[in-house]
């Protein structure tokens, strides 16, 4: 406001001729469009700071759109702090030059240049979308459900009572998702009941809840080696004791989870049944038996990361079915079969816990979203959701197949060979050393605008050997072939 009070009267008074044009078969809304067009155009200094903008009737008479829409628009770019609004006169140029787009832009990003210890909890999600992306965690865009899906689930959200749009929700979260979840799973799995189901805010909130509701500093806790790295560093954040058991091509090495049990009496174990990240194995159904007796055995909790289900076999194990969650806790989430920005999850277990779950939840949190669960149970009642799912794992297969053929070719070996999902896990069999090492090799391939996650970051300590996670969804496969092939020339190595 202060630059419309320095300008001239004169200058405020003149109306500018705003010359934009729409594109009606545009996926962008009109409103949105006719905000960027006009920023656009203050950007480029073609509406001079202090200019008038034409009023909503005359630019809706230009544009042959209704008042509304230009209202719109203009109420977005004074929200924006590109124009301002003087009651009685009109709308108002307030800037002149790049600053008049910032708030329309991303916000600007720093060049990712080192593999920092929060680089795949953080950093990745900054820098990732900037680069070619093999090490981040997530789907592309064009992977998930059809755009139309999505937008036509969130228009219906919309039409919801306002009430249901404003308010917090139920503290377990939207009932009725909660009994689609108990129906789907009870058909395909195990009986339960929408009471015993906790919704959160994607997987990694369900994991926080249940670390925070069942561990306490100092308890020892199984953990896969390698594992889920956020999981490692929740969990140690928490002050708990980590005790590592290798997973491998063969699965868990069970004999040493109960070596470990008998030593440290370990609270929990957490598990990844299906599709495991960062390896893409599957567990075999003795193992999955043999691990629940070692739970009963010297009694600790199951907790079961089921977020790859999905993508898995009909015949694939479960553990919450096999113990009907007695002491088996799963967790769900539904960023990879719909999309990460809705940020929605669940925790299923007993209903004994469910009520200690149900407290962390609301004196570290309050409520979910309820707005993105009722969009999730839109998504998730539509017959084209399940087609969605089952394009995306064929996608999948070919991509490994097409990823495994690049990674070999330029030298590495798979650590197992995945039996479906989005990762693959792949290095040589070089011990790593101060001058040589997967975060030096990262930092490198950064240089090359390759985001790479290195083996370090799923180990509780680090690896015997230099490898790394490739997302396999994430397709350059001559830049990455030509980066990896170059490596041990550039290192040195001799193999």
């Amino acid at each position: 406001m202060d630059q419309l009070k320095t300008l001239p009267r004169a200058a405020t008074r003149a109306t500018a001729i705003v010359d934009i044009v729409i594109e009606r078969d545009s996926d962008t809304g009109l409103v949105e469009q006719i905000a960027r067009k006009i920023a656009e155009a203050i950007a480029a200094g073609r509406l001079a700071a202090g200019a008038k903008l034409p009023s909503v009737r005359d630019m809706a008479r230009q544009l042959a759109v209704s008042t509304f829409t230009v209202a719109g628009a203009y109420d977005l770019l004074t929200a924006r702090h590109v124009v301002a609004a003087r009651r009685g006169a009109g709308y108002f140029v307030l800037h002149r030059g790049p600053a008049a787009t910032a708030t329309l832009m991303e916000p600007a990003q720093t060049e990712a240049s080192s593999i920092s210890d929060f680089w795949l909890s953080s950093d990745v999600f900054t820098h990732g979308r900037m680069l070619a992306s093999p090490g981040c965690g997530w789907l592309p865009s064009d992977w998930y459900s059809e755009r139309t899906v999505i937008s036509d689930a969130i228009r219906r959200v919309a039409r919801s009572k306002p009430e249901h749009l404003v308010n917090y929700g139920h503290p377990a979260g939207y009932g009725r998702l909660r009994q689609h979840i108990a129906r789907d799973l009870s058909e395909r799995l195990f009986a339960l009941s929408p009471d015993q189901i906790v919704l959160t805010h994607g997987v990694t909130h369900a994991l926080d809840l249940v670390v925070r509701t069942c561990l306490q500093p100092g308890d020892a806790v199984l953990v896969e080696s390698p594992g889920y790295s956020n999981l490692n560093g929740l969990i140690a954040r928490h002050g708990c004791k980590l005790l590592p058991v290798t997973r491998g091509p063969n699965g868990l090495d069970l004999e040493a989870a109960a070596q470990l049990a008998q030593t440290h009496r370990p609270k929990a174990m957490f598990v990844t049944t299906v599709l495991h990240n960062p390896l893409g194995t599957t567990l075999r159904p003795t193992d999955a038996f043999r691990l629940l007796a070692l739970a009963e055995k010297f009694d600790f909790l199951i907790v079961e990361d089921d977020i790859c289900r999905s993508f898995g076999s009909d015949f694939d194990p479960c553990l919450a079915a096999m113990d009907g969650l007695s002491r088996v806790i799963s967790v769900n989430g539904y960023s990879k079969t719909i999309a990460p920005s809705l940020r929605a999850g669940y925790v299923a277990c007993n209903a004994k816990l469910v009520q200690d779950i149900l407290r962390t939840k609301m004196v570290t949190g309050l409520t979910t979203s309820e707005v993105s669960e009722r969009i999730v149970l839109e998504v998730l009642a539509d017959p084209s959701h399940r087609r969605s799912v089952e394009r995306i794992r064929t996608r999948m297969t070919a991509a490994r197949e097409a990823y495994r053929v690049v990674l070999e070719a330029a030298g590495l070996t798979l650590l197992a060979a995945a039996d479906g999902g989005m990762f693959l896990s792949a290095g040589w069999a070089v011990a790593p050393t101060d001058t040589c090492n997967a975060r030096l090799i990262a930092e490198d391939a950064l240089k090359d605008g390759l985001a790479l996650a290195p083996g370090d970051f799923f180990h509780v300590s680090p690896p015997e050997s230099i490898w790394f996670r490739f997302n396999v969804a994430h397709e350059d496969p001559d830049r990455l072939r030509a980066f990896l092939s170059e490596v041990p020339a550039r290192y040195g190595w001799s193999l």
